[in-house]
């Protein structure tokens, strides 16, 4: 197994553990893993020194919101939070991964161990027959879905990402009629409870996002394709979708949210001045503009927008737009 194998598979075990509230630190993990590698015959062991790597690599690189309980000598989530499925060019780690997500989600125990295993043996061993044979609606099932998705469609998919197949499909976009497109499927990602799959449209290099409860009808045997590692790794660096963003976003938030703006300062990174009345002026990041206003508008009149004037313009006409229609 690899040295990226392995420690993916760390860092799942490892959240299974968080998730599980069992307060891990890195003396006790890579105990547990020494005992599992004796016990499985899984190539897992490492030092603790190892381990406390992998739980900076959580934070840092996942943005894990872990912290540390003193008292229980171990660390925690401090709120609900999922390893993303990972975009990865090796397929059997990448199934794995998925699979074993999917379980800590959906699945009881003693099933959910049971399945966690089968599914590490699969990696170790290189084999995805486990996997092959596991019902697709499992995976439809993962907690957080928001748009159902066709079990059969998906399948394909899913199948044509796998074995490297051009497919074509249906597509639907809201308000538009439906097209069809020949498509080369180099990754699939869950985001925001959507699944999608990113790759190229058929002989061009025009790199194309589709939402995988929006294929119908879809056909193999077009082609293969080998899959492009750089379109990975640029997918790893700079997310699913390349939105542009906004620098300098200045926000004057209001007292009663100043508490959650705190515990995610660490994790989000952005800078924080407290004023005398008890509000917070925030500078984000740079940022997608149509989450930002998101945002604001989630918040129910607790934001102002101080800068840039562009985007304070553009809430208080959306706001004005929800006054008319809710009058």
């Amino acid at each position: 197994m690899s040295i990226q194998s392995r420690q993916a598979l760390r860092l799942m075990k490892f959240v299974a553990e968080l998730k599980k509230h069992n307060f891990p630190n890195a003396g006790s993990f890579a105990k547990m893993l020494r005992k599992i590698d004796v016990d499985e015959n899984i190539s897992c062991a490492c030092s603790s020194r190892t381990v406390l790597r992998d739980i900076e690599v959580l934070e840092k690189e996942y943005n894990a919101p872990i912290a540390y309980d003193y008292v229980k000598r171990g660390y925690y989530l401090t709120r609900p939070w999922d390893l993303d499925v990972p975009v990865l060019g090796d397929e059997i780690l990448s199934m794995t991964m998925l699979g074993t997500q999917i379980a800590s989600d959906i699945l009881p125990d003693p099933i959910r161990e049971t399945v966690n295993r089968a599914m590490e043996k699969s990696l170790t061993q290189n084999d995805s027959s486990f996997f092959d044979e596991a019902m697709i609606e499992t995976i439809l099932c993962a907690t957080g879905i928001k748009a159902a998705v066709d079990s059969n469609v998906f399948k394909k998919v899913f199948d044509a990402w796998r074995l490297h197949q051009v497919i074509k499909f249906t597509y639907s976009k809201p308000n538009d009629e439906p097209a069809e497109h020949t498509f080369e499927p180099h990754l699939i990602a869950f985001r925001n409870g959507v699944w999608y799959t990113k790759g190229y449209e058929y002989q061009t290099r025009e790199i194309r996002v589709y939402a995988i409860q929006r294929i119908a009808d879809v056909e193999f045997g077009i082609a293969v394709f080998d899959t492009d590692k750089k379109l990975l790794e640029h997918t790893r660096r700079n997310g699913l979708f390349e939105y542009s963003k906004i620098d300098g976003i200045r926000l004057r938030c209001a007292s009663s949210i100043a508490f959650y703006l705190y515990e995610h300062q660490k994790e989000k990174k952005f800078k924080i001045e407290p004023q005398e009345d008890g509000s917070l002026i925030v500078t984000l990041r740079p940022a997608v503009e149509h989450e930002v206003v998101r945002w604001v508008l989630g918040e129910a009149g607790n934001i102002e927008v101080l800068y840039p004037v562009e985007l304070r313009n553009k809430i208080a006409e959306i706001g004005r737009k929800i006054s008319e229609v809710n009058s």
